[in-house]
């Protein structure tokens, strides 16, 4: 026996025809598994002729469920301005008090022995026990601890006993008089839910519990505790009841604790059934006549203080749970109000209260205004024009789609998400021409989120992989993160007096160590890395490329990907290249391809966000029409500055004897009390910069980018500026005044490299 067939059993009790279709749909299952438990029940004369047999309902009657507890001591804090005057199980919802609708249920279904414990105006249910012949068990712990001392306190009349809250509502009658095992009533809840998540073998036997997941079954509703549960929970909580880690958790997180021996199976509910009124707003959702007239003295008080209708009274808030007496909040006509009532439960002040709104007005504030006066040399930042802007605003953000231009599938997809479609068929179009990849994905969130992936998909526990250093520039998080998806990471050879890879190295320890990767990540570069040199015969190169991607973009750099073979190149898509904080994987290898796109979406990633990758395909196809005329700006003021650096007395990186940067970095050589001084008054007077502390540097320096003040289309002279203001924060004793005048001097914050006001306003009528 088995709960399947257990269910199938109780089917036929409650008098439903066999029909395995139906039966199918009512308890979740393929008609394959239904119709098998079926046969089984046949086959050991549990049932026939589509009834059961004696043997049938001896089996069901060593099953019965003997009694129930509902919990209603609560005080319902989120129910205000309502629990006040009465409980939430008292209310009534459609015509009929909560409580009372529970009650008939549980009779309806052959439980007559309910036990209610009340604490929270206790005397308010005293009429139930002449109404209904209930018992009532009273608990004073209330305030101060979870439910888990309801059911501690209806601890005698625990044996096979059903556990519901006296607040929930059932549609449906899904009370049952009998019982395999204990179970937990689940529904499934598509999207992120902050509820209880389960899983479960194929009995339905949970086996696992999480929070914080999206498209799961959640538990919701009533429980079933059997004698062997109750009994394993009790001694539990005899042991744990007065540790002060135990007060604040519900039953259900102490069986978190002790799954193995407080196990439960799911008693799968459709999702219309069991609902949960956890406020006023809730409520007024499921009966609309509590929009206009919640029979509350209070509430009728403050509309007419406020001289409005209930309905427009709306969000209604404790200050704090843990003291009801200091009022509530709600809001009228899109302002916050605080309310506080007397003793009596009469009002006695209503005052605005915006004081949340104001902070986050305050803290905005100080964002844009501080933005607004930096002077932005951060190599790792850059900002989005108002025309990729606007995808971000247009309601992309809360679709889904999986699958991407090369493996969707209609039929295994959301509806909807073939309009979605289209512009991952864009995104490829555009990645080819900019940077002739043959195979593109757009789907992975930031550069550092491609990293994980791609090792994710390509990678296997115990593959060898040599990264770029973090002394030789390379990004500090791709060690910790490949060890963790547990590869052997070794680092790439480099020679730091040529400030670059030590290409022979490398290779003879490809050829002797069958390395089967290599990544390069570099976040420190001046020298684009010479690929061609790398023996990729045996080994496929990871390069990250989030620093340059702009730059490959447009030519100025040597792209890989179209002579490399074995390479996958990805990347971040806001640092040169000027689109949102994304990601974009690239390859011109079928094979390689193939392992990422079946892995990244909705293996590793569900939700793409796809506002981002509609804003990244506006950032391209702007980028094709001025994005080459940006990239040369860019490396055109970073040697420029290098040139005033370097006039000023300071040691900057060089390429060669010509040439300071091939990229949109600027390196400056210091000690580490100069680099400490240079770094410290940047914070002081808003220079944002990155110090650096490696062998790269020469063991201390500064590390400026030109890719922000090159989208505002600065010019050279401003370089000048730039490099004074560094000079001048450098020395022992700053000229602040010449500081603040040099920062004043600096030209307009206005985005260039964009297309005009008339083109934009195509788009605008769309954005929300």
């Amino acid at each position: 026996m088995n709960k399947i067939m257990f269910d199938i059993m109780l089917l036929i009790k409650d008098g439903n025809s066999w029909d395995v279709k139906e039966y199918a749909r009512r308890l979740f299952k393929p008609y394959s598994i239904i119709e098998q438990e079926y046969r089984s029940l046949v086959y050991d004369k549990y049932i026939a002729e589509d009834k059961l047999t004696q043997r049938g309902e001896q089996y069901l009657n060593g099953h019965t469920i003997e009694n129930a507890i509902i919990l209603a001591a609560g005080v319902s804090s989120r129910f205000v301005p309502l629990c006040f005057e009465k409980p939430k199980a008292l209310l009534e919802v459609k015509g009929e008090v909560m409580i009372e609708r529970q009650i008939c249920q549980l009779k309806e279904a052959g439980i007559s022995e309910i036990i209610i414990v009340v604490g929270h105006m206790k005397e308010m249910f005293s009429y139930l026990v002449e109404k209904y012949d209930v018992k009532l068990v009273e608990t004073d712990t209330y305030k101060v601890r979870n439910n888990h001392a309801s059911v501690y306190a209806a601890r005698e009349y625990l044996k096979n006993t059903i556990i519901t809250s006296a607040d929930l509502y059932f549609n449906e009658n899904i009370f049952q008089k009998y019982a395999f095992d204990a179970y937990y009533c689940t529904v499934y809840r598509e999207g992120v839910t902050d509820e209880r998540g389960i899983e479960t073998d194929v009995h339905d036997r949970i086996c696992n519990t999480f929070y914080g997941v999206s498209d799961t079954w959640i538990t919701l509703g009533y429980a079933f505790f059997n004698e062997r549960f109750s009994k394993a929970f009790l001694e539990i909580l005899d042991k744990e009841y007065n540790s002060p880690e135990t007060m604040q958790k519900f039953w259900a997180d102490i069986q978190d604790e002790h799954l193995s021996e407080l196990y439960m199976y799911a008693k799968r509910c459709n999702g219309n059934i069991i609902y949960e009124f956890d406020s006023l707003e809730e409520l007024r959702e499921f009966d609309i006549s509590y929009c206009n007239d919640a029979q509350s003295a209070l509430l009728c008080q403050i509309a007419e203080n406020m001289r409005t209708s209930e309905n427009n009274l709306r969000n209604f808030k404790p200050i704090t749970k843990e003291d009801l007496g200091r009022g509530f909040t709600f809001t009228f006509e899109q302002k916050r109000y605080i309310c506080r009532i007397t003793k009596d439960l009469e009002v006695l002040d209503i005052k605005r209260y915006d004081n949340e709104i104001q902070e986050l007005v305050n803290l905005t504030e100080s964002f844009i205004t501080y933005y607004d006066k930096t002077l932005p040399l951060c190599a790792a930042e850059n900002v989005i024009s108002p025309f990729a802007n606007m995808p971000l605003s247009m309601g992309f953000q809360e679709r889904y789609i999986v699958g991407n231009t090369y493996s969707y599938s209609e039929q295994d997809n959301f509806i909807g998400s073939s309009y979605l479609l289209p512009f991952y068929q864009m995104i490829s179009d555009q990645c080819y021409k900019l940077f002739g990849a043959k195979y593109s994905d757009a789907r992975t969130l930031t550069g550092m989120n491609c990293l994980m992936m791609v090792l994710s998909a390509l990678s296997e526990i115990g593959d060898s992989i040599l990264n770029l250093g973090a002394s030789a520039g390379g990004h500090a998080s791709v060690k910790p993160i490949a060890e963790r998806l547990g590869l052997e990471v070794g680092e790439v050879p480099f020679d730091f007096e040529k400030q670059d890879i030590d290409y022979d190295k490398l290779n003879q320890r490809l050829k002797d160590e069958k390395i089967k990767f290599v990544l390069l990540a570099p976040s420190d570069i001046i020298r684009p890395f010479q690929f061609e040199k790398i023996d990729t015969t045996n080994t496929t190169v990871l390069y990250d490329a989030s620093q340059l991607l702009g730059l490959i973009a447009a030519d100025l750099i040597d792209n890989p990907i179209k002579t490399v073979k074995n390479m996958v190149m990805f990347g971040g898509t806001h640092k040169t290249f000027p689109g949102p904080a994304s990601g974009l994987i690239l390859t011109n290898s079928e094979e390689l391809h193939k392992r990422l796109e079946t892995s990244i979406n909705p293996i590793y990633i569900r939700h793409t966000q796809m506002h981002q990758k509609v804003s990244l395909l506006f950032a391209m196809i702007e980028f094709e029409t001025f994005g080459k005329s940006y990239q040369e700006h860019i490396v055109e003021l970073s040697n420029v500055l290098s040139a005033e650096l370097e006039e000023r007395g300071f040691k900057v990186g060089k390429v060669d004897d010509n040439k300071y940067t091939s990229t949109h970095e600027v390196f400056i050589y210091t000690d580490k009390e100069i680099m400490d001084r240079i770094f410290e008054n940047s914070i002081r007077f808003g220079v944002t910069l990155n110090k650096k502390k490696k062998e790269l540097f020469y063991g201390y320096g500064i590390r400026l980018g030109t890719q922000e003040v090159a989208r505002y289309g600065w010019p050279k002279d401003s370089m000048k500026a730039i490099a004074e203001i560094i000079y001048e924060i450098s020395l022992p004793v700053v000229d602040d005044r010449k500081v603040q005048r040099l920062l004043s001097g600096m030209p307009p914050k206005k985005i260039q490299y964009t297309f005009d006001d008339a083109t934009a306003a195509y788009f605008k009528r769309f954005v929300q």
